[in-house]
């Protein structure tokens, strides 16, 4: 019994470690105009392209995970949770974040 719980938190550890945080966004309002997305590993602090630096104005999580974007102060050594400038994004996201510039993501929030 316990051998086969075991073997269960060690499989769902596997899974959640194999998932990953992806996130949609557009230079546009509403997730119009120029869309991409961008795939980052579960609980990993990486870069953003520089499409969602420069161009994103609407944005929303499209995995199974909310994320946090940083700036680039809150990216500085790794995703810093004490960024005051940090963007929750959830399924629902944002659909016009105005003239504010992310630098990285991480997750899962």
């Amino acid at each position: 019994m316990l051998k086969t719980a075991i073997l269960s938190v060690l499989s769902l550890c596997a899974l959640v470690q194999g998932q990953s945080m992806s996130i949609y966004g557009c230079s546009g309002r509403s997730f119009s105009g120029h869309c991409e997305s961008f795939t980052c590993p579960y609980q990993a602090c990486c870069q953003l392209p520089s499409f969602f630096q420069t161009s994103l104005v609407s944005v929303r999580a499209s995995g199974s995970y909310n994320v946090r974007l940083f700036t680039s102060a809150g990216c500085a050594y790794h995703c810093n949770d004490n960024d005051n400038g940090s963007l929750f994004v959830d399924r629902e996201g944002w659909s016009n974040i105005g003239a504010a510039a992310y630098a990285c993501v991480d997750g899962p929030f």
